[in-house]
């Protein structure tokens, strides 16, 4: 369901704000393919730069603020952190639950409604958000940067902007470093990029049109998350006769 979800978000992306699809499509004289309230919200002709009347070019710098504020969790060491890292993207994004005695070195705090991008080998996709905020403290590695999206410009188009194929290929023409193994992207070079062509009201509207898909994504991922951890929790427990299967079900049913 999550793939499935993902692909239409990012579809919707690109044909709005990469192919200009409606713009193109009224252009040719194509039917609407869009609800009324949102196909009439596109121009009806490209200009002479190839991009729909009227919309403009935006950097990165323009549409997010990046959070820069760091903490070291090791000086608090029995305090939990809610800790985004690399290893723990990878491993199927879920954030570790460290204490800070286990977080060696300094880490980008993560604000309210945040979206991360690795900043390490940009040919990897790592685009995060994180989870909504509970009791522990989130921190991030140092390979995150960590951007908040102006009110206008909000977090689900900023996520898809990230994540989006195109931006990435700019991203791995900006690293630097001789290691192909540790090539980054500068922070600055970044937030001066031009990053996408666009109309503010259609950014809304391709948020609201989004957000149920991002909702029911961040649901589902907690729920797994919630599943696995039930799992790992039963499975010894079952494997050494601890608990029989009657007693498991009665624990799972209790957790969903």
């Amino acid at each position: 369901m999550n793939a499935t979800l993902e692909r239409q978000a990012r579809a919707l992306f690109r044909d709005w704000f990469v192919d200009f699809g409606p713009t193109r499509a009224k252009q040719s004289g194509a039917p609407a393919y869009l609800a009324p309230n949102l196909w009439n919200l596109f121009p009806a002709t490209l200009d002479s730069e190839g991009k729909p009347e009227g919309w403009r070019s935006f950097s990165v710098g323009e549409l997010a603020t990046q959070n820069t504020a760091s903490i070291n969790p090791f000086s608090s060491p029995d305090q939990l952190f809610e800790h985004y890292s690399l290893p723990a993207y990878d491993s199927g994004q879920s954030p570790a639950i460290d204490l800070g005695e286990t977080i060696k070195s300094n880490k980008t705090i993560v604000p309210e409604c945040a979206v991360l991008l690795s900043k390490l080998n940009p040919e990897i996709s790592r685009v995060w958000l994180p989870d909504p905020k509970g009791q522990l403290q989130q921190v991030a590695s140092t390979e995150f940067l960590a951007f908040v999206a102006e009110p206008w410009v909000g977090r689900n188009f900023l996520h898809y902007l990230f994540a989006e194929p195109t931006f990435r290929q700019t991203l791995e023409g900006m690293v630097t470093g001789t290691s192909k193994s540790h090539q980054r992207i500068s922070p600055p070079a970044l937030r001066a990029m031009q990053a996408v062509i666009a109309d503010p009201a259609i950014i809304g509207a391709y948020n609201t049109t989004i957000a149920p898909m991002v909702e029911q994504l961040t649901a589902n991922r907690l729920q797994s998350r919630t599943l696995a951890q039930t799992r790992d929790l039963l499975l010894p427990k079952l494997m050494s006769g601890e608990i029989r299967v009657a007693a498991a079900e009665r624990e799972m049913s209790a957790v969903l």
